[in-house]
């Protein structure tokens, strides 16, 4: 059985979380625990009694017995080794408060992305519940480089596990190809080749014949336009996750649709 962490402390905002896991957990027939890290036996304690205070007042006390207290001194450690577990999916919720807003937990959540090794599905401050009440397509940014192809694996796993469609979508820079003419219909040609073979060695080494879509402009407001008209979609990316803003989720693309998109994102940094 596929186990939901989603991970809350004891901030009001991290409960919004909730309602992310429960899907997951009504789609994917799993456990859904609402997890946080103490560092000590004693601070879990105290933390496992705020929280279920917590829980109370905002009437969500039919959670009570979902609440999962970890023990560790590394907080990001305890989340990404749950993250990296078989049959486990981690949830985070993240505030968006600025440009480079960091996650609910702050750096600690930023590491637990980092050192995972597996996705991570993060609820973005636009989150929009009316437009994803499940998940019904799979998608997944691709560019031709092996860091964001690292995550198909994951993604044809989870997207059988939901019953979902998977779609790939690649962003260009350009309308064209350079030097080729756009009334040649050559360029059209040369810019979905790319999917068309990704397409091909997913049906060949998976069995699985996915949707893809080109788009052209600027990455970030593109992929978030597209997404502007999706329902029921769940964002697949790769993050390089180094440093500066990239530590917070991995780059200004991935940073920029994560606290714009309506729809759920899930992050892996390989």
């Amino acid at each position: 059985m596929l186990t939901i962490h989603v991970a809350i402390d004891e901030s009001v905002y991290s409960l919004r979380g909730i309602m992310l896991g429960e899907m997951l957990q009504r789609q994917l027939s799993g456990r859904l625990l609402l997890t946080s890290v103490a560092t000590s036996p004693e601070r879990a304690e105290r933390r496992r009694e705020a929280l279920l205070q917590l829980l109370e007042r905002h009437r969500l006390a039919d959670y009570r017995e979902a609440l999962n207290i970890e023990v560790g001194e590394e907080a990001a450690t305890v989340l990404a080794r749950l993250a990296s577990q078989p049959d486990t999916l981690l949830c985070l919720t993240s505030h968006g408060r600025h440009s480079t807003s960091e996650l609910f937990l702050g750096s600690v959540a930023a590491q637990a992305v980092r050192e995972a090794g597996a996705p991570v599905v993060v609820r973005g401050p636009r989150f929009d519940p009316e437009a994803t009440r499940r998940f019904d397509t799979l998608m997944v940014c691709v560019d031709g480089s092996p860091l964001s192809e690292a995550m198909l694996p994951h993604a044809v796993t989870l997207a059988r596990q939901l019953g979902a469609r998977l779609q790939l979508l690649q962003v260009l820079g350009k309308r064209t190809v350079e030097g080729v003419p756009e009334e040649s219909g050559h360029g059209d040609v040369m810019e979905s080749s790319y999917m068309h073979g990704l397409a091909r060695r997913l049906h060949q080494a998976d069995g699985i014949d996915p949707d893809w879509e080109v788009l052209h402009g600027d990455p970030a407001q593109a992929i978030v336009g597209y997404l502007a008209d999706c329902r029921n979609t769940l964002l697949a990316m790769t993050t390089h996750g180094r440093s500066g803003l990239a530590r917070v989720i991995g780059g200004s693309v991935s940073h920029a649709v994560l606290h714009q998109a309506r729809c759920p994102v899930a992050i892996l940094r390989p």
